[in-house]
């Protein structure tokens, strides 16, 4: 199966090929470079990327061969070549899926990229098309996302049919771990930019001082560093839609800059360029921003424009009828992300979730599963559930241990639940990361990737857990 979201770029000329990987990276998508034909078909085998971007001066081996190379090794990888000369055999070979002509111009490579990453999408559209009753003919793909049918749910999915289509600014609020990047993709997938670009902004995760420049962009020399024109987010995502997400957390002295992009469609970069672009917004926020407008660190016109449509995602407390066919899916998914067989959980165990008042929502369930996958038990502490003994524990081939005589145990001596709490998640986390260390070979980015957590993260964590080399 392709990964949706990677590209590789195979290219013999270092700077142009940090050029495309660093425009891509701003358009979203997961970018992998190698510069010589034996490390790029390493690459394409181990990532079977949805997009393969081929230079045509390829030294070590004709692009040709390369290109019929990498449809041997993945027939479903999208190859686009690179060419300062365009011929018409060049676009009619039947291993080339499209052509973008160097030196590269970001705009080509934007509109270009997006076209086929859509194209290429892994998942099944179709299913989510009846899931939640939209039509949308002439789509191919989407992703497997909003799963469930409890009532809930089935209300977002309605407002999401009515308000896919008009190009109207929507506001998603709800707890942290709801769905509402999930909701923003739904959206996205069925507008009608659906083939232009989606670009998602953390505003949380940007420092102050950089945020600016990272949405609006800046001009060469514009300030220290500044050794190049570099467009903002808002460029990127022209003609296409923009995900502001924590968009309580943007700070007051850019909450006028956006406001007048939602008014007039226009801004200027750091150092005076105005720019004009055509931006369909979608936000997101876990603040009550009500009371931030009263508070006055929200600028209530500002509030106002994101306001036009919301829609609040429910917690995973008010949708536990889902819980099974949430499960069931993460199951389903990272065992086979992990290269682990397949069996389905204990009655027991959906019990206990069903009991269960998930805080992190599903978020938190999802990472539950990977924590069962990964130890190869049910046996993982839930705050406020009943006591995880009363779950019978799985060995790695998750077979039921048979009753033997058991050691007298020592008395019960109460403690906190949050203290028990904490020292079961870290314990497991623990076993987790070690064990995923072992099987990615000590590759920390890889681990990482596969934990589904940042590279920061699990550098905290091995320092946490002594687990360094």
């Amino acid at each position: 199966m392709n990964s949706a979201s990677a590209i590789v770029i195979l290219a013999s000329d270092q700077i142009q090929s940090n050029y495309m990987k660093s425009s891509i990276q701003d358009f979203g998508y997961s970018i992998f470079a190698a510069h010589k034909y034996e490390d790029g078909i390493d690459l394409l085998s181990r990532k079977k990327p949805a997009v393969a971007i081929l230079d045509s001066s390829l030294k070590d081996m004709h692009w040709r061969e390369v290109a019929l190379n990498i449809k041997e090794i993945s027939k479903d990888t999208s190859i686009l070549l690179v060419t300062p000369l365009i011929t018409k055999d060049d676009s009619l070979n039947p291993n080339i899926d499209g052509v973008i002509k160097s030196p590269v111009d970001y705009t080509e490579l934007r509109d270009t990229i997006t076209r086929y990453m859509n194209k290429g999408n892994d998942y099944n559209e179709s299913a989510l098309i009846n899931d939640i009753g939209v039509e949308a003919p002439g789509v191919d793909c989407v992703g497997e996302i909003l799963l469930g049918h409890s009532r809930r749910i089935t209300d977002i999915k309605n407002i999401i049919r009515r308000v896919a289509q008009p190009d109207i600014t929507v506001l998603l609020r709800g707890e942290s771990g709801t769905g509402k990047e999930l909701a923003a993709q739904a959206l996205y997938r069925f507008s009608n930019r659906k083939n232009r670009p989606f670009v998602k902004v953390l505003c949380a995760a940007i420092p102050e001082g950089l945020l600016e420049s990272e949405l609006f962009g800046h001009e060469k020399g514009s300030f220290t560093g500044a050794h190049r024109m570099k467009p903002g987010k808002f460029e990127f995502a022209n003609n296409g839609t923009i995900f502001l997400d924590e968009i309580g957390d943007i700070p007051q002295s850019l909450q006028a800059k956006l406001l007048q992009v939602l008014q007039d469609g226009e801004f200027s970069r750091i150092g005076g360029r105005e720019v004009e672009v055509n931006v369909r917004v979608i936000a997101a926020t876990n603040k009550n921003l009500e009371r931030a407008v009263v508070s006055g660190t929200f600028r209530e016109d500002l509030f106002y424009r994101l306001n036009v449509v919301s829609i609040t995602m429910p917690s995973l407390r008010e949708r536990k009828d889902d819980i099974p066919v949430l499960t069931e899916y993460f199951l389903r998914k990272y065992c086979k992300i992990y290269n682990k067989d397949y069996h389905p959980l204990s009655q027991e165990a959906i019990e206990r979730f069903a009991s269960y008042s998930w805080p992190g929502n599903v978020r938190e369930l999802e990472n539950i599963v990977k924590r069962i996958i990964v130890l190869g038990t049910e046996k993982v502490e839930l705050s406020g559930c009943s006591e995880p003994d009363s779950v019978v524990e799985k060995t790695d081939k998750l077979q039921v241990e048979n009753n033997e005589d058991r050691v007298e145990e020592t008395p019960y001596q109460p403690r906190c639940l949050k203290e028990i709490s904490r020292e079961a998640v870290s314990i497991a986390e623990k076993e987790a990361i070690s064990k995923t260390l072992v099987l990615c070979k000590w590759n920390r980015r890889k681990t990482a990737e596969m934990l589904s957590i940042s590279y920061k993260t699990l550098f905290y964590k091995m320092r946490q857990y002594n687990l360094l080399e």
